[in-house]
């Protein structure tokens, strides 16, 4: 389901293999059909349409959690009535594309989180209003990221603003944690429950947006064991087969998880030069029912990876040319025919030397 950049990756993973790789999305000439991907191309709402491409395939994955209901319900009656592999499941899609359930699953599985409280009623507004420290931050509840959809309010007038702004409520409040560095985990759990996952990496945001992900994080051991058991959580949790990344916010050994994503994720591109297997042949192997990765904690070389946004997008300049003569720097773009301010065209991975200073002068 979609038909963007993550599929694309998957399907220079998947055709190797003896793949036939389908994308149902409502994008023509999208990134994954450019890499092989043969394309249904329709509405998520469009149930005669969905219904039809499901009984074209043999198993289904996710690029992407925010289709609409319609689409998860159809596809979860029709893989209960014929047996189709749906890897994760549509019960794992509802909760990580809904913050108020993705946060109760936090507490459910003890993965500790931030303060956070509802703004889907009236009355809500005073209980959030009374409750809150601050600084806060004001998110939609559903859709929204790379930072979209959020207000953060410094203190309660603020706040009471943006509550009062409002054209819909369905809303959550999340305290600030006012951490000092952030981390991630890409973790695959396996239909018979065993796992594989790639050590914790460091992530450095600019603008809400991803900027550079260091592979592996120098952390404690302590920090590092604790980002893994807590991934390991999540998915028992919620009975995960597939791939996700998970973020956490730390400062001074104090460890709270953000969210997480159920496929592939951005911090975790750095696997494709890391000199073992990617995060996309993970989730064709939890997928397709290949032999699961002994490895607890992936082998891998040093990588850093760093986003390559639309106002970064610069082929043929002296920049990219020095990097491309470069052989420990790796380009991998996205096939996006149109570059935006923001918008993600693709990334560099570094595996040399020194990888610290890759990036230090690319301004």
């Amino acid at each position: 389901m979609g038909s963007g950049q993550l599929a694309r990756m998957f399907c220079l993973e998947a055709i190797p293999y003896g793949y036939e790789v389908q994308v149902y999305s409502p994008e023509r000439n999208s990134p994954a059909s450019a890499a092989g991907a043969k394309e249904t191309v329709a509405e998520y709402e469009d149930e005669n349409a969905l219904n039809s491409f499901l009984r074209r395939i043999n198993a289904l994955t996710f690029e992407f959690e925010n289709i609409p209901e319609i689409a998860l319900s159809t596809i979860e009656k029709f893989s209960e009535k014929n047996g189709l592999p749906v890897h994760p499941s549509p019960n794992c899609i509802r909760i990580a594309q809904n913050r108020w359930k993705e946060k109760n699953t936090f507490v459910r599985a003890g993965i500790p989180t931030v303060n956070f409280y509802p703004v889907f009623e009236e009355k809500d507004k005073a209980d959030v209003l009374s409750r809150t420290k601050y600084p806060c931050i004001l998110k939609t509840n559903t859709m929204g990221y790379d930072g979209k959809g959020q207000i953060k309010c410094k203190n309660e007038n603020e706040l009471a603003q943006a509550l009062s702004s409002l054209e819909k409520l369905d809303h959550i409040v999340e305290e600030f944690f006012p951490f000092s560095e952030e981390a991630s985990v890409i973790f695959a759990r396996f239909s018979d429950g065993e796992v594989s996952y790639f050590q914790p990496s460091k992530n450095v945001h600019t603008n809400h947006i991803l900027d550079l992900t260091f592979h592996p994080g120098n952390f404690p051991e302590a920090v590092r064991k604790r980002l893994i058991e807590y991934a390991r959580k999540l998915a028992e949790t919620i009975d995960y087969v597939g791939v996700f990344g998970i973020e956490f916010f730390l400062k001074d050994g104090e460890i709270l998880c953000n969210e997480f994503a159920p496929r592939p994720h951005n911090s975790g591109h750095f696997s494709q030069n890391a000199g073992t297997l990617t995060q996309f042949s993970l989730q064709l192997r939890t997928l397709c029912g290949l032999p699961v990765p002994k490895a607890e904690g992936l082998p891998t070389n040093k990588v850093v990876m760093k986003n390559i946004l639309g106002e970064d997008y610069k082929p043929g300049s002296t920049l990219w040319n020095r990097a491309l003569g470069n052989p420990h720097y790796h380009l991998h773009l996205y096939g996006k025919t149109e570059a935006r301010n923001g918008r993600k065209m693709g990334h560099w991975n570094y595996n040399g030397p020194e990888p610290e200073r890759a990036f230090s002068d690319w301004l």
